[in-house]
C-alpha cells in the first residue's frame, strides 16, 4: 500500500514538473514571439504586447475604412513623428515607416549604397516571373537585365511603336463607351471592368503586338443591341449584357489575380509557387499565357531572322511591339557574338511579362481614381478639355480625335498637371520599399541591416500637413539638397488641385513643373520604376481620348462612394457620359 502511494506521489510530482516545464517553454516562446522594437523609434505601445503586433489595427482600418495602409500615416500623426515602426510579421523584423518626403527622396536618390530594393515585392510577385529584374538586388545581373529591355523606354520606340498600339486599343474603348452612352442615355454604368480590361489590352498589345480581344468582344456584342430597359430609379446603374472574355484575357487575368495568394499567406513565396505549379486552374492559365508569349517571340524571330548585322535600318523599322524590339536586339547580338539567338529564354519571357506585372493594376487604379476626381471637379474637367481643344488644333479643325503623333508631339502643361495630381492623390503605389543593406541611420535613429523601410506616398508632407523635422536630424546629403524640390502649401495639401504643378515661364505662359512639390508615384533613384515613361504615355493617351470624346457628368450619390477597396482600388467607378462633337472654335 505504501509503495502504491509512493508511486502515485512520484507520478504527481512528475506531472507537476512536466507542467511547469511546459509552462516555462510556452512562456519563453510567447515572449520570443512578441515584437522586438528597434530602440528609440516610436510605435504603438499596445502592439508590442501582442503576438500579432499591429495586425489587429490594420484589419480594423481595412474593415472600417477600406484602406489598411491608412494606418501608417495615422500612426505617425498620433506619435507626431515622421518615422515609426510597425509589427506585422510574428517572429519577423519590424517595418520602419518614413513619411518625411525629403528624407524619403534622399534615401532613394542619394543613399542607394545603404538602401537597396526590398525583397517585399519579390515575395509577392517572384513566382509569376522569377527572372524579372525588379526582384533582383542591385548588381551585375540586374544591370544586364535592364540593358536587355532598356530601349523599350526610348522616346522613339514609345512614340512610334508602343504608343500606336496603346492608341489603337484606347480608340476601341472610345467606341465601346459611345455604344454604352447610346444605350444608357442619362443613366450611369459601372466602368471599372472596362478600365481594367483596357489597361490589360493596352499593355499586352504594346508588349507582344496582339490584343486579348476583350474590349472588342464587348463592343461587338453591344453594337447589336438596339435598346435596354433603363431603371426608373435615377440612383441605379444600367446593366449591360456582358460578352465572355476571350481565353487570352482570362488566362492573363487568372495568373495576375493569383497575387492575392501571397498577399494573404504566412509563407508568401512558397505558397504562390505551389499554387502556380499545382492548382489546376492556375496551371492551365499559366500554360496558355506561356504559349501566347512564346508564339509572339517566335513570330518576332521569323520577322527579323533575315536581318544582317551590317544592315543599316531605322531603329524602329518593322517593329510593332516590345517583343519585336527585344528579339531584334537579341538576333543582332547573337550574330555579333557568333552564337544562336536565345529568343524564348526564361529571361526574355519574364522581362516582357514584367511589363504586365508592373503596369496592369497600378495603371487601372490610377485611371479609375482619375475619372472620379474629374467627375467631382467639373471645373478641372472643363479646363482640361478646353486646353486639349486649343492644343490639338489640327484635330479640332478636322473634327476627329488627336492621333498618337498629335499626343506625343504636343506640349499641354495642364494635361501634365492633371495627370501628376491624379497620381499624387490616387496613390496607386502606396509606398516605395527599400531594405537597409548596412547598419545605418534615418532621422537620427539607428536602423539595423536587413530592416525593410516603407517610404510612404500617402502621409504627411504629401497628402497631409507635414510633421516638423529638426534639420540636424537629417542626413548630410538631405541637408545639402534642402532647396532642390518644392513643398506643398499645408492649407490645401489634401485638395485635388492640378494648378499646384504649374509655374510661369519667361513669356508668362504656364509650364509644368515636375519638382513643384514632393510626389513619388514611381519611386525615385536607380531603383525607381523602370516603366515610368511607359505608364505616363499610357495615362496621357487614356486621358486625352476620354475627355476629348466625352463629358463625364456627375453620378448619383449612391454610385459615387470614395471608399477604398482592395489594393487601393476605388470601390465604385461609375460613369455617366455625354458624347461630344470634336470641333473647336476659339
Amino acid at each position: 500500500m505504501m509503495d502504491l502511494l509512493s508511486i502515485k506521489g512520484t507520478t504527481s510530482s512528475a506531472h507537476g514538473v512536466l507542467f511547469a516545464v511546459v509552462a516555462v517553454v510556452c512562456y519563453v516562446l510567447y515572449r520570443a514571439a512578441l515584437p522586438h522594437p528597434i530602440h528609440g523609434i516610436p510605435h504603438n505601445t499596445k502592439s508590442v504586447r501582442r503576438v500579432l503586433g499591429d495586425m489587429p489595427e490594420m484589419l480594423r482600418w481595412k474593415n472600417e475604412l477600406g484602406n489598411a495602409f491608412g494606418y501608417f500615416p495615422w500612426l505617425t500623426q498620433e506619435t507626431t513623428s515622421p518615422i515609426v515602426q510597425v509589427f506585422l510579421r510574428p517572429l519577423g523584423r519590424p517595418w520602419v515607416i518614413v513619411v518625411d518626403p525629403r528624407e524619403s527622396h534622399d534615401i532613394m536618390t542619394r543613399r542607394y549604397a545603404e538602401f537597396d530594393r526590398s525583397n517585399f515585392f519579390g515575395e509577392t510577385m517572384k513566382a509569376m516571373g522569377p527572372k524579372f529584374h525588379a526582384h533582383f538586388p542591385t548588381g551585375r545581373e540586374w544591370t544586364v537585365h535592364r540593358r536587355l529591355i532598356g530601349d523599350t523606354m526610348s522616346a522613339g520606340f514609345l512614340h512610334i511603336v508602343a504608343g500606336r498600339q496603346m492608341w489603337k486599343v484606347m480608340q476601341i474603348v472610345v467606341d465601346l463607351w459611345q455604344e454604352k452612352a447610346r444605350l444608357a442615355g442619362d443613366s450611369s454604368f459601372n466602368a471599372a471592368e472596362d478600365i481594367k480590361r483596357a489597361a490589360l489590352d493596352i499593355i499586352w498589345s504594346a508588349t507582344f503586338g496582339s490584343e486579348t480581344g476583350t474590349i472588342k468582344a464587348q463592343y461587338d456584342l453591344l453594337g447589336a443591341v438596339e435598346q435596354l430597359d433603363i431603371p426608373a430609379d435615377t440612383g441605379a446603374a444600367v446593366e449591360f449584357p456582358v460578352s465572355a472574355d476571350p481565353q487570352a484575357c482570362t488566362s492573363i487575368i487568372t495568373v495576375m489575380n493569383s497575387i492575392r495568394i501571397p498577399l494573404n499567406s504566412l509563407f508568401p513565396q512558397f505558397h504562390h509557387w505551389f499554387a502556380l505549379k499545382f492548382y489546376p486552374r492556375l496551371v492551365a492559365a499559366g500554360r496558355h499565357r506561356d504559349e501566347m508569349i512564346i508564339s509572339a517571340l517566335k513570330a518576332a524571330e521569323q520577322k527579323f531572322s533575315t536581318q544582317k548585322l551590317e544592315d543599316v535600318v531605322e531603329s524602329t523599322a518593322g517593329l510593332t511591339s516590345a517583343a519585336d524590339l527585344v528579339i531584334a536586339k537579341e538576333i543582332k547580338m547573337a550574330q555579333k557574338e557568333g552564337r544562336a539567338p536565345l529568343v524564348d529564354s526564361q529571361v526574355i519571357r519574364d522581362e516582357l511579362f514584367g511589363f504586365v506585372l508592373g503596369g496592369y493594376e497600378t495603371t487601372s487604379t490610377n485611371v479609375c481614381w482619375g475619372m472620379k476626381f474629374l467627375i467631382k471637379h467639373q471645373d478641372v474637367q472643363d479646363k482640361l478639355r478646353a486646353e486639349l481643344r486649343y492644343g490639338f488644333q489640327r484635330a479640332s479643325q478636322a473634327g476627329e480625335s488627336p492621333t498618337i503623333e498629335d499626343i506625343t508631339s504636343t506640349s499641354i502643361p495642364y494635361l501634365d498637371a492633371v495627370i501628376a495630381e491624379v497620381m499624387r492623390c490616387s496613390i496607386g503605389a502606396v509606398a516605395a520599399i527599400r531594405v537597409a543593406t548596412v547598419d545605418t541611420q534615418i532621422l537620427g535613429y539607428a536602423i539595423p541591416k536587413g530592416t525593410d523601410i516603407f517610404l510612404m506616398n500617402n502621409g504627411p508632407g504629401k497628402l497631409m500637413e507635414p510633421i516638423e523635422v529638426q534639420e540636424s536630424r537629417r542626413s548630410n546629403s538631405s541637408q545639402e539638397a534642402k532647396d532642390r524640390t518644392g513643398a506643398w502649401d499645408p492649407s490645401d495639401i489634401a485638395s485635388f488641385r492640378p494648378e499646384r504643378w504649374l509655374a510661369k515661364d519667361e513669356g508668362d505662359s504656364d509650364k509644368f513643373d515636375p519638382l513643384a512639390g514632393p510626389a513619388h508615384p514611381f519611386g525615385a533613384g536607380p531603383r525607381g520604376c523602370f516603366g515610368r515613361k511607359w505608364a505616363l504615355l499610357e495615362m496621357r493617351i487614356i486621358f486625352v481620348l476620354t475627355f476629348w470624346n466625352f463629358e463625364l457628368l456627375p453620378t448619383p450619390e449612391t454610385l459615387s462612394s470614395w471608399r477604398i477597396g482592395e489594393q487601393n482600388q476605388a470601390e465604385q467607378t461609375y460613369l455617366r457620359l455625354r458624347c461630344l462633337k470634336n470641333t473647336y472654335r476659339r
